[in-house]
């Protein structure tokens, strides 16, 4: 849809400006991912992602656990001056040497300073970021560091590399070429360790299991346990963590830019396109092929949602029954689109994600959409026009916030006549018709005086008036 065909729009009567505007379709919305405790994000602010790239790892049944002590060292300080020393510990009179005469100067006995213990080095580097990249260097062995002097701030940053064996590389080979060959792995192998270099903090990622209890090794262990999961706060010296070990991956239903990513909260992404908001999303963000079946009275039999349907999104007309949601599931649907649901079908979808997620086998992931909240109503005449025309493309539907999206910058809008408007609330809720003009005001029920405006539904012959609160009107 492009800016000249939205400025190219007739002049509204002043009385149909003041009906309340629905706008049906957002260009480049941003859309959240939440995360919970247990879960980590695969990105970082600024990546690129497109559909079906991971954008998560999430931890299905996590438990609170108590993971220990674990090391929170800062940055080393440096080391303060020598105090003289004190008369307590001087040596006596008679051993000390003799002092010239003259003027009272300086101590001149030598200062001899008790040499710190030497300080383990810290599994983290203060200051790192996330993604920080190692130099890199030449392939021959590191040698161990002299005790004295101390050792450069560069040397204790830089990553270390696997050494070759002499007899593969010539005595006059460049060292150079063995770096440029190993970069790709070592850029594996930081991302990888990204996590740990940084120090505890609630949301960091953390690995545990036998291996790192001191249960590794034995010759009849052969799947060791492993626990992941992310940390949570810290107290008394020792930290909690939400982790387990199952995990899946979550994939992207859309294609946009990360704005924030963080463990255990939420990820948030610009889509690259347009969307048609909601009033209710549930379940969880899906993918599919758009299918607009033939509906029956604005309605779609749960019969007609059978096997040659699995991956679609399908449009399930005004509302969408128990039933409907249960035989679409088992289907292998992806989403249901609708008018409207009901507080009871919600609960039922939530009590059946809740008994998936406890199964071993990996849920597929299906969305639900209605589109005018739970008063069952039929979709919108000009919705459905323009979901016909977008019928067979990839849609997605993500939940926070409920729309359905479309990758393509370009829609086929279908035509609007501009005096077309829709009654939301009252007695003709869901009836859509041509606004005649003001009809100023209008005594209702309870004596309530209101604007109101004269409004032609369908083949009715005589026009209703109705409140202008009750009026809508679209807008592409």
């Amino acid at each position: 849809m492009s800016p000249a065909r939205r400025s190219a729009r007739p002049a509204l009567d002043p009385a149909l400006a003041r009906v309340p505007m629905r706008r049906i379709l957002v260009l480049g919305p941003t859309i959240r991912f939440r995360l919970r405790p247990g879960d980590r994000a695969l990105v970082r602010p600024g990546d690129t992602v497109t559909p079906g790239m991971a954008l998560a790892e999430r931890t299905p049944d996590p438990v609170l656990m108590d993971v220990g002590k674990l090391p929170n060292r800062g940055p080393e300080m440096p080391r303060p001056m020598p105090l003289p020393t004190p008369a307590a510990v001087l040596p006596p009179v008679s051993a000390r040497a003799p002092v010239a005469a003259g003027p009272v100067s300086a101590m001149t006995a030598p200062v001899v300073a008790p040499e710190p213990a030497a300080a383990a080095e810290p599994l983290w580097r203060a200051g790192a970021s996330e993604f920080d990249m190692p130099r890199p260097t030449a392939s021959k062995p590191v040698a161990a560091p002299e005790p004295e002097p101390v050792a450069s701030p560069d040397a204790e940053v830089e990553a270390p590399v696997a050494a070759e064996p002499e007899s593969r590389a010539a005595p006059d080979a460049d060292v150079e070429a063995p770096a440029a060959a190993a970069a790709p792995s070592q850029a594996q192998a930081a991302l990888r360790g990204a996590e740990r270099r940084r120090p505890p903090e609630p949301g960091k990622w953390w690995v545990g299991g036998d291996d790192r209890r001191g249960k590794s090794g034995g010759k009849y262990r052969q799947n060791e346990r492993r626990i992941a999961g992310t940390l949570l706060f810290e107290t008394h010296g020792r930290w909690r963590a939400a982790a387990g070990e199952r995990h899946e991956t979550f994939e992207s239903p859309v294609a946009g830019v990360v704005a924030e990513a963080r463990n255990g909260v939420e990820i948030t992404v610009t889509v690259t396109g347009v969307a048609m908001p909601g009033a209710i999303g549930a379940g969880e963000p899906s993918r599919g092929y758009l299918d607009v079946p033939r509906l029956t009275d604005g309605d779609l039999w749960a019969t007609a949602l059978d096997v040659a349907r699995s991956g679609a999104i399908v449009v399930a007309g005004s509302r969408i029954s128990a039933q409907a949601i249960s035989r679409a599931r088992a289907m292998s649907i992806r989403g249901l689109l609708a008018g409207s649901v009901g507080q009871g079908e919600l609960r039922d979808l939530a009590a059946s994600e809740a008994r998936q997620r406890a199964g071993i086998a990996a849920i597929v992931p299906f969305g639900l959409l209605a589109l005018d909240g739970h008063q069952r109503r039929p979709i919108a005449t000009p919705v459905l026009a323009l979901l016909a025309a977008m019928a067979g493309r990839e849609v997605a539907i993500v939940t926070d916030p409920p729309m359905l999206v479309f990758d393509v910058s370009e829609v086929p809008l279908p035509e609007l006549p501009p005096d077309w408007v829709r009654v939301r609330s009252g007695q003709h809720a869901g009836r859509e018709g041509r606004f005649l003009g003001s009809a100023g005001l209008h005594r209702f029920r309870a004596g309530i005086h209101l604007e109101s405006a004269s409004v032609r539904l369908g083949d009715d012959e005589s026009p209703a008036v109705i409140a202008l609160s009750d009026l809508e009107r679209f807008v592409f």
